[in-house]
């Protein structure tokens, strides 16, 4: 199982619309996952929903991601997604071929955003975070900058994004990325020849795809329900009478076969 430590509303959203949100990185606390190389702004083109790997309980995260010790830690499967096929032959400068995704191409061509499916995504979406003295001297194996401009990465571009300072290795952080470029407001609708028209539109207006960035600082990708009848839920140690019972009443309408339970630190931490 992978972990997230969030408030009791967080999670009433994601159990309600049964999604997980992507942030965009460069909103991240870490104010260096929103690097440029280049002229590319790497961090404000990749999104991220970010767990542990720790099956121990992080003090550290409940403070910091868990409402300060109130809220839960939800416990999910490490592939918790649907799986969709993508085979996009529309035009000869649009095409994702014989791809999957865990976004169906409604989701990929949305309003304002363009998300970025990749060969064998399935098996590398989900990774866990390297942790290492410098990013910078780690990551430069995997691009090539011959000039601002000039930018070629290697692989599938969120390789970059699994790696951060050691400082933050008490996050043990698992964590699903996604590339994105900007794309146009109109979105996709079952219509390709449609589509294209209004990209084509879109494209006419300047826009640079190199150092333009999505129109969204977020994106919501939809779970499987049957992940979600087999999470594991947590409420914090610090939480208030009444929590539990809240959590089981959303568990109840929205997860059924979910399991509900106390932190292991509960009563063991004293409130200030």
């Amino acid at each position: 199982m992978i972990h997230h430590y969030t408030t009791v509303n967080t999670l009433a959203l994601i159990l309600r619309y049964q999604t997980l949100r992507f942030t965009r990185l460069d909103q991240f606390d870490d104010v260096t996952e929103g690097r440029s190389i280049g002229h590319f702004p790497l961090g404000a083109k990749t999104f991220a929903s970010c767990w542990s790997a720790s099956q121990q309980e992080s003090i550290p995260q409940w403070a910091m991601y868990g409402d300060a010790m109130k809220g839960v830690r939800i416990s999910l499967r490490p592939d918790p997604f649907i799986w969709h096929p993508i085979d996009i032959r529309w035009h000869e400068q649009f095409q994702f071929i014989d791809l999957q995704a865990p976004f169906s191409v409604e989701e990929m061509l949305s309003p304002n955003i363009t998300l970025t499916p990749y060969p064998e995504m399935r098996a590398t979406f989900g990774r866990r975070v390297h942790y290492v003295p410098d990013v910078e001297t780690a990551i430069e194996s995997l691009y090539s900058a011959l000039a601002p401009d000039h930018i070629t990465f290697f692989g599938d571009l969120t390789e970059i994004a699994h790696f951060k300072p050691n400082s933050w290795a008490f996050q043990d952080e698992y964590r699903f990325v996604i590339a994105a470029a900007p794309g146009p407001e109109t979105p996709y609708q079952g219509d390709p020849a449609s589509y294209i028209q209004s990209r084509t539109e879109w494209n006419r207006t300047g826009v640079n795809l190199l150092r333009d960035i999505p129109g969204r600082t977020h994106v919501d990708i939809r779970l499987d329900p049957d992940a979600l009848r087999s999470t594991q839920i947590l409420v914090g140690p610090l939480a208030p009478a009444g929590t539990l019972e809240i959590v089981e009443s959303l568990v109840s309408r929205f997860a059924e076969g979910a399991t509900v339970g106390l932190s292991s630190l509960s009563n063991s931490i004293r409130p200030r």
